[in-house]
């Protein structure tokens, strides 16, 4: 036997002689036997080498996730080292924030009651305010009064003066008239008429002297009267100026006290709110790191069931190897079995053998 590619099998022996006398004798006639080419299953090997690649690729694949598991199992620890500082850092601010938010609380609640009171009280000074102001009206009113009573008084006063001075007059022309007699007889034989007119005349003069005098004590305590209230009216204005404005800067005070627990309120609402912002991202964060666990989770399932199509697949290229390898040393071993069959009485002939895998 030659070569792989071209085997056959030389006898030099002629037909009609043996093997012996052909070894002793001149060379003769070489009859060859042409065996083909071993036909391996191309479409074994190729589907085996398809097995291959694509275990390859799965392998390359399954380095890929690995790699991608290790990058976001990094990312994962590090989100939840995040998550934890910002837990942290939250309750922290929740703790330092709690005392602050407290007081404010207290100081608001405080300066708000103490606002209700002084609403209160200036609620009740506008009240006797306006009662002041009703009784300055009043005042006025009594003032108009006291004008007109003054001037009634000026002048039935004078009114009274001039018929004082009137009768005083006509008195001293009686009296001088009466005064002209020579003797007390003429007096007594005056004419009774006049004697009663004058005794008329004196009696009217009195009593409406009697008259004037009580008029003039009646107006006079009326206009003190009215003196008296205007000046308590005045105490009384004054006063309830005094509480007005005392109450008015108690609820200026006030006021400006719950603008400023207004503006601290506000300032811990914004921080509770900018916490409560921090307290939803930790929350997002978490449920993101839920997201990553369920994911990672998937991806070792995923790369478990490519370990085992890896493994099923490295069994079928092992054994597609084998297969491969069994190939020639089959076809060696059957050559061999041809070659020891041949006969001296094929000597000169050309057999063609095809040979089939077992």
């Amino acid at each position: 036997m030659s070569s792989d590619s071209n085997t056959f099998v030389d006898l030099t022996s002629s037909p009609g002689s043996s093997p012996r006398s052909a070894v002793r004798g001149a060379p003769a006639t070489v009859s060859t036997i042409e065996l083909a080419d071993p036909s391996f299953d191309l479409a074994g090997v190729r589907a085996s080498l398809g097995a291959l690649q694509q275990s390859v690729d799965q392998v390359e694949a399954l380095r890929e996730l690995r790699s991608d598991h290790a990058n976001l199992r990094r990312e994962f620890l590090a989100t939840r080292r995040r998550a934890e500082n910002l837990d942290r850092h939250l309750a922290d601010a929740a703790n330092a924030a709690s005392p602050y938010v407290l007081f404010c609380q207290r100081k608001y609640d405080l300066v708000r009651h103490q606002l209700e009171s002084t609403q209160t009280k200036l609620a009740e000074c506008l009240d006797a305010l306006q009662e002041r102001f009703d009784n300055s009206h009043e005042l006025e009113a009594c003032r108009l009064r006291n004008r007109d009573l003054k001037i009634r008084y000026d002048e039935a006063v004078s009114e009274f003066q001039d018929r004082i001075s009137t009768l005083e007059a006509q008195l001293t022309a009686a009296s001088s008239r009466a005064g002209r007699g020579n003797s007390p007889r003429s007096r007594d034989q005056a004419p009774p008429h006049k004697n009663g007119r004058l005794r008329t005349l004196n009696d009217n003069y009195e009593r409406r002297l009697r008259v004037a005098d009580t008029t003039i004590a009646t107006h006079t305590a009326e206009l003190s009267r009215l003196q008296d209230r205007v000046s308590t009216l005045d105490r009384d204005l004054q006063k309830a100026s005094q509480r007005a404005q005392a109450a008015i800067s108690q609820r200026d005070q006030a006021r400006a006290a719950h603008i400023a627990t207004q503006d601290r309120v506000s300032a811990a609402r914004d921080t509770i709110a900018r916490l409560e912002k921090r307290i939803n991202k930790v929350e997002r964060s978490q449920k993101s790191r839920q997201d990553l666990e369920s994911a990672l989770a998937k991806l070792q399932q995923e790369r478990d069931d490519l370990a085992v199509q890896r493994d099923e697949l490295l069994g079928q290229l092992g054994e597609r190897f084998m297969e491969i390898t069994d190939l020639p040393v089959k076809t060696n071993t059957l050559r061999i079995r041809v070659s020891n069959l041949v006969c001296p009485c094929f000597q000169g002939c050309s057999i063609d053998f095809k040979l089939f895998p077992s």
